[in-house]
């Protein structure tokens, strides 16, 4: 059974989105807390973009690359949870290595598809960013570009 929305929209998440600092000091072997969106009042997201109906011609997009410094690309693999209000995992919505998110930084139609989750979240929850490193890094927030596709509607 697929939902319409009328007041849906597409929007970006990017670094300043989901990272909370200017630096953050990844540890290898574990996934460390970049930072978090906060869903405020009134609206409703969805991770990715597309129509509802047609989940295969996805027109979302995910790209990311994260680096120590400028040209300094560090690996590892990026997280992306939704969050209860009391601070609880309540599911890993997309899990994937650096190494395919960079691809293409310029072509949007080369990037990796990112199409509608089938979790909406409201007031309160959270979308919590990761990051496991290959290496121990200080990941700079200013060097560093996400773009991860969402689906808004205002309720």
């Amino acid at each position: 059974m697929s939902r319409k929305y009328s007041g849906q929209y597409r929007s970006t998440f990017v670094n300043a989105d989901l990272i909370g600092s200017a630096t953050v000091v990844c540890t290898a072997g574990q996934f460390n807390r970049l930072g978090e969106y906060k869903v405020l009042s009134g609206d409703l997201i969805a991770l990715g973009y597309s129509d509802l109906d047609d989940q295969c011609g996805a027109v979302g997009r995910i790209y990311c690359i994260m680096q120590t410094a400028p040209a300094t690309p560090t690996e590892g693999t990026i997280r992306l949870s939704l969050m209860s209000s009391a601070d609880r995992q309540l599911s890993i919505e997309f899990e994937c290595r650096t190494e395919i998110l960079k691809e293409n930084p310029t072509d949007r139609t080369k990037q990796l598809p990112f199409e509608i989750s089938t979790t909406w979240l409201g007031i309160d929850k959270r979308f919590e960013l990761s990051f496991n490193p290959d290496t121990t890094s200080t990941i700079t927030t200013a060097d560093s570009i996400i773009r991860v596709d969402i689906t808004k509607e205002a309720v």
